[in-house]
């Protein structure tokens, strides 16, 4: 095995796809494909994965939608490998997007400079997280205080839709600091693309309408154990007139 390949660990079933990041002595260092986690592990516990991607569960009638003008979305991501996968995908599905790297400490002290900069509808706040055995946590109280500085910059939650978090992530810390949208309800591991699965239904469901939260959290890779929320309005707008 080298240094690029997708594994899954025997150990841990084949639950989760890796790319070997870098190789010491016999232990590979892993970072998840899907699932936003970093992890260690002997060389011969690893196996090749077949199966690199799975397919999302998205709901496609949203986005062909004719002479509507979707939300912009602004995402702050603590993994640069992960934001190139999300832009990507927030390009497949036609949304606006600015997005940008930072590490997760660094992270409430540039939030209100980007949002005056982009005026975005939806704010992505993710990166890597975890709980730690004295139920610390890696990075909730870094994604609380980027919560809470952007709601000094817009305190509407339907002007400004948040979703905030990573793996295991502190969720009730998170909501009650002002997100609309946090993991992990269940302290459980989340998809890559969940926080960009969240956000592309919210950026193309009318303004007049209110998410249908259970159906969507329903089609996140963990359901509500990954990923929680309250009622919120979409951000997408009808142009008139329509000449398609």
């Amino acid at each position: 095995m080298k240094v690029g390949d997708y594994v899954v660990r025997k150990k841990y079933h084949k639950d989760i796809i890796f790319v070997i990041e870098r190789i010491e002595g016999e232990i590979a260092y892993l970072k998840g494909v899907e699932i936003r986690l970093l992890a260690d592990s002997p060389l011969d516990d690893l196996e090749i994965s077949t199966q690199i991607y799975r397919e999302e569960k998205l709901d496609r009638e949203l986005f062909c939608r004719p002479g509507i003008l979707k939300g912009k979305v602004l995402h702050l991501d603590g993994d640069v490998r992960y934001l190139e996968m999300c832009l990507a995908k927030y390009e497949d599905l036609g949304l606006r997007v600015d997005g940008y790297h930072y590490k997760e400490a660094d992270m409430p002290q540039v939030v209100i400079e980007l949002l005056r900069k982009h005026r975005p509808d939806i704010l992505v706040i993710t990166g890597h997280d975890a709980r730690h055995k004295d139920e610390t946590y890696a990075h909730s109280a870094d994604f609380v205080q980027t919560v809470r500085q952007a709601r000094t910059f817009e305190k509407d939650k339907d002007r400004l839709i948040i979703f905030a978090g990573a793996c295991q992530s502190n969720y009730e810390a998170l909501i009650a600091a002002g997100a609309n949208f946090a993991s992990s309800p269940g302290r459980i591991n989340i998809h890559a693309l969940d926080p960009v699965y969240i956000s592309s239904q919210i950026a193309s469901e009318s303004v007049k309408n209110y998410i249908d939260i259970e159906r969507i959290l329903d089609n996140t890779s963990c359901k509500t154990k990954g990923i929680g929320g309250i009622d919120t309005r979409g951000v997408a707008r009808k142009v008139y007139p329509n000449r398609d």
